[in-house]
């Protein structure tokens, strides 16, 4: 068997889907390639290379594949139309009218060449198209040669802040650089979504960007834990709200929700006045006094899945710009090492549990346990130990029922059989 790569020649593509042809191939035969996999639509869409349980092409998308493959014919026949035509042999001695006189024959280097001919084609379509519609076609698969090659390259972002520029580099959420702007701008923000989605890491990084001291604090159900108190010894207990205001830096108030109705009320009057009255007496906010809030819920009391929050005063809460922030795909991505089956069960893990009515949250922290584990203990194991510790049996039982199976999914595969 030779080792020689094979040659593929894109006909047409979209956003999601190209049509490619094996070069200098005499018969069409067509293939179609998403993210850089190729299907075979005479084999019902299934993948040329099948990795471990890989599933044919989505048919969300095989009929758009289908008529892309007409149009691909057209646009083959039209090119092989163009190609030169082996001259006829002449009998020896035939006076053929249309043969080439001796001494007029083209050089070699001035014949038409089927590869040259392509090559022009080819290139006088992408000359025909805007720089953004290439990238549009061309990004999905520069991405995933670049992770496929060198893995999750970290992003590099440049913040200026006075006179000073910070690089920040690593992976960042999705929804970063909004908050990072809104922080910036010193309009306190709340921040909305699911546990373990990283609403904290995001404000670390913020503060790190901005060149400011990060202080947290969790659920306050008490206001002396978000003022401070003195002693009886006269001595006065500083909180991480306290240390902020004064001296600068963001502040993190987590898990608002569940915190003391009162909380919103006292956090509201501070950013509202820039001054609030601590038990040590009246207090100016730093001029790098912000604020950022968090909380699972919109403000609006307990549901089905958070329960034992409260609802947030309406007024004081439309102070605050809400952002969402949900699990970001691109940091699971990197957490897993682009392994998509383990993201695929995640995901149906995640809707499993919601489904099933239950409060268990599948964080990234889980994700990069399952990672590890991988090739090191059965995927059975794994998942007892980074998922379903702590469950019960009926608990597991639930979600085993409720989560989606397509039998391709070693996970989904193991946790049925637990």
């Amino acid at each position: 068997m030779s080792d020689k790569p094979i040659v593929y020649e894109i006909l047409i593509s979209d956003e999601n889907l190209c049509v490619v042809v094996e070069k200098g191939s005499s018969e069409f035969c067509p293939y179609v390639m998403r993210n850089c996999e190729l299907y075979n639509p005479r084999r019902d869409f299934r993948p040329v290379k099948p990795r471990y349980k890989q599933r044919a092409l989505n048919p969300d998308l095989i009929p758009k594949a289908e008529e892309m493959i007409i149009r691909a014919h057209e646009i083959w026949e039209g090119l092989k139309s163009q190609e030169p035509q082996e001259p006829k042999e002449n009998p020896a001695g035939g006076g053929n009218e249309d043969s080439i006189p001796s001494g007029t024959e083209p050089k070699v280097d001035e014949m038409p060449n089927p590869s040259y001919t392509l090559d022009k084609l080819i290139a006088k379509s992408v000359a025909e198209l805007s720089v953004s519609e290439v990238m549009k076609v061309a990004r999905p698969f520069i991405d995933k040669y670049i992770s496929d090659t060198y893995g999750m390259l970290p992003k590099i972002i440049e913040v200026k802040s006075g006179n000073e520029t910070r690089r920040i580099e690593g992976i960042t959420h999705k929804k970063f650089e909004t908050i990072l702007s809104l922080v910036n701008l010193n309009i306190p923000i709340f921040l909305s979504g699911p546990a373990g989605c990283g609403k904290n890491v995001i404000c670390k990084q913020v503060a790190e960007s901005l060149g400011l001291e990060f202080y947290f604090t969790n659920a306050v159900t008490q206001e002396y834990k978000l003022t401070g108190f003195i002693d009886a010894n006269g001595r006065y207990h500083e909180t991480q709200f306290y240390k902020a205001f004064v001296n600068g830096g963001v502040f993190m108030l987590d898990e608002i929700d569940a915190s003391s109705p009162e909380v919103l009320v006292i956090l509201n009057a501070a950013i509202a006045n820039k001054y609030f009255d601590f038990p040590t007496g009246r207090v100016c906010a730093h001029e790098n006094f912000r604020v950022v809030a968090a909380g699972n819920t919109f403000g609006t009391g307990a549901d089905i899945e958070y329960t034992g929050r409260f609802q947030l005063d309406a007024s004081s809460l439309d102070r605050f710009a809400i952002v969402e922030v949900n699990y970001d795909e691109e940091i699971e991505r990197a957490i897993s090492g682009d392994d998509n089956i383990l993201i695929e069960f995640v995901r149906l893990l995640r809707g499993a549990i919601k489904k099933s009515g239950l409060k268990f949250v599948v964080s990234y922290r889980a994700i990069e346990r399952l990672r590890k584990l991988k090739g090191v203990l059965d995927t059975k194991e794994a998942i007892k130990i980074s998922i379903i510790q702590g469950m019960s049996n009926d608990d597991v039982k639930m979600i085993a029922r409720n989560i989606a199976s397509n039998g391709r999914n070693e996970y989904v595969d193991a946790l049925k059989s637990i």
